[in-house]
């Protein structure tokens, strides 16, 4: 009973959202992975588990029974590797491991601009409330 009155509370939460967008703009481009809430793993632990090894994290949600954890596009792939040794199950998020052995000419990191940024914002919120 208690965990339905906390996730009905959290509706109201737009603070915790808007942090996450301010924190992903400083430290953009940055990484989300998306980890189901019954992995046996807290929250804690798992930023633990990062941080404890140099990376960075922030976007700390639970939305929808799944864990959102943002990191920078730099660490992403030490991220990855850290939470599969652990056998933590990453749901959404989960980087192509091809991706990084081709060899490609570099790319400039797309900038999100204030506006994009609201607006990518604005939609999460959006479907963080069901709209």
């Amino acid at each position: 009973m208690i965990d339905k009155i906390l996730e009905f509370g959290t509706i109201f939460d737009w603070i915790s959202p808007l942090i996450a967008e301010v924190q992903d703009v400083v430290n953009s481009p940055s990484h989300t992975f998306f980890i189901p809430e019954e992995c046996n793993w807290s929250g804690g632990e798992i930023t633990g588990l990062l941080r404890s090894h140099g990376i960075k994290t922030w976007g700390h949600m639970t939305v929808n029974r799944m864990r959102m954890i943002t990191v920078r596009q730099a660490q992403a792939r030490w991220a990855q590797y850290l939470l599969e040794r652990e056998v933590i199950p990453i749901q959404y998020g989960v980087l192509d491991e091809s991706a990084g052995r081709a060899s490609r000419p570099a790319q400039k990191a797309h900038q999100a601009g204030p506006l994009e940024t609201v607006t990518r914002w604005l939609d999460k919120l959006a479907a963080l409330l069901d709209l």
